[in-house]
């Protein structure tokens, strides 16, 4: 079982010698993909965690009676996903875990991972938080590169946020490993829209020259106010359903990547292979976005690339719940379910091999790098 770890410093764990980089495909710091660090087990960690998931319950009373309590049993080969993961339902505290998803990324060139964080002093993050320096010294072995996703949480504020910006400068920006732009760290801020433009100025005007923000925009109201007139250096797009928000439309990314630039900022489409939550969002049919072979991952792709976008993020490596992952997983008939009333897992489709994402996004890694 692994033991809570206290804070730490990167001089407290960083090697002083790294050991030589591990030879594989040359990844790329232009390219992206939002990597989440929360998912635990029995055998390693004495306890599940995320892969357990529960149905998320439906704002509105009337949808929300249609849809009993219920939560998912790994134990019975029950995950909260549609999608079973190829190193089965992991840990991702478990050091071999990691350097499999590194020799994953680096397959398919991807160069930065931005990984999902909130202090150890929000409820019980701490386990979250003790895995960014492991990953830290993981990824500099692969030669890739960490920055942070900032997550939301109940009180957050900007002032609150830059506190933990603050922390996560001392504790981990210094490390050889996290991932700068024009020489400073950068951080992702999840859900930036719901704090108003002039706080986030007002928390971060002691902060702006040391570090490099992006922003989550939904509109293109929200790059003018945010970004283009707002503390923030750039924006994303985040969200894996094309058609969810106009930022997350990839016929509005040429507008918007040729507003940011006219304002020497930036925009950052973010591409996705599909949408499916209904293991943990059983209500939110509407919003799923079938993979079709590829093809929703290839057009998002071409979009992309016809924007003239400096950078490119992936929605993601393995959010496993909202079904958007590009991580190697199993074929959906192998798994044997435990559970009544279970459907089967799905998979990357018939006779397609479980790298089948990770080759496409070496393969419209290399096209964005030759055109962009």
């Amino acid at each position: 079982m692994l033991e809570k770890l206290p804070s730490t410093t990167v001089a407290e764990t960083q090697q002083t010698s790294a050991p030589a980089s591990i030879e594989m495909d040359q990844g790329t710091d232009r390219l992206h993909t939002f990597y989440y660090p929360w998912y635990r087990n029995i055998n390693y960690d004495g306890y599940w965690m995320h892969w357990n998931h529960e149905h998320l319950e439906h704002w509105d009373e009337h949808v929300r009676k249609q849809y009993p309590k219920f939560q998912h049993d790994p134990n019975l080969n029950d995950i909260g996903s549609s999608y079973y993961p190829a190193l089965g339902p992991y840990s991702s505290a478990d050091p071999t875990i990691m350097e499999a998803h590194m020799r994953q990324l680096r397959s398919a060139m991807i160069g930065v991972i931005v990984v999902s964080w909130l202090p150890a002093h929000h409820s019980a993050n701490e386990r979250i938080d003790q895995v960014i320096l492991p990953l830290l010294n993981t990824a500099h072995r692969f030669g890739l590169e960490v920055c942070l996703h900032l997550e939301p949480y109940v009180g957050r504020t900007a002032t609150s946020v830059a506190s933990d910006v603050t922390e996560a400068i001392e504790r981990f920006t210094t490390h050889s490993a996290y991932y700068r732009l024009n020489q400073k760290p950068v951080f992702y801020a999840y859900d930036s829209y719901q704090i108003p433009s002039h706080e986030w100025s007002n928390a971060f005007q002691h902060l702006s020259s040391k570090v490099y923000l992006i922003a989550l925009v939904l509109t293109e109201r929200h790059l003018q106010e945010y970004v283009l007139r707002g503390p923030f250096d750039a924006a994303y797009s985040y969200f894996g359903a094309t058609g969810f928000t106009p930022a997350a439309t990839p016929s509005n990314w040429n507008s918007l990547v040729a507003r940011a630039n006219a304002a020497h900022k930036q925009f950052i489409p973010c591409v996705s292979p599909g949408y499916d939550d209904l293991r943990v969002r059983p209500w939110n049919g509407q919003n799923k976005r079938e993979r079709q072979d590829g093809k929703y991952y290839d057009d998002y792709w071409r979009a992309a690339i016809a924007s003239k976008a400096t950078l490119v993020a992936i929605t993601s490596f393995n959010e496993f719940h909202e079904g958007t992952q590009i991580e190697e997983v199993q074929p959906g008939s192998s798994i044997s379910i435990h559970r009544q009333g279970i459907a089967p897992y799905d998979d990357y489709g018939q006779n397609q091999p479980s790298t089948f994402y990770l080759d496409r996004t070496k393969i419209w890694a290399s096209e964005f790098l030759l055109k962009n």
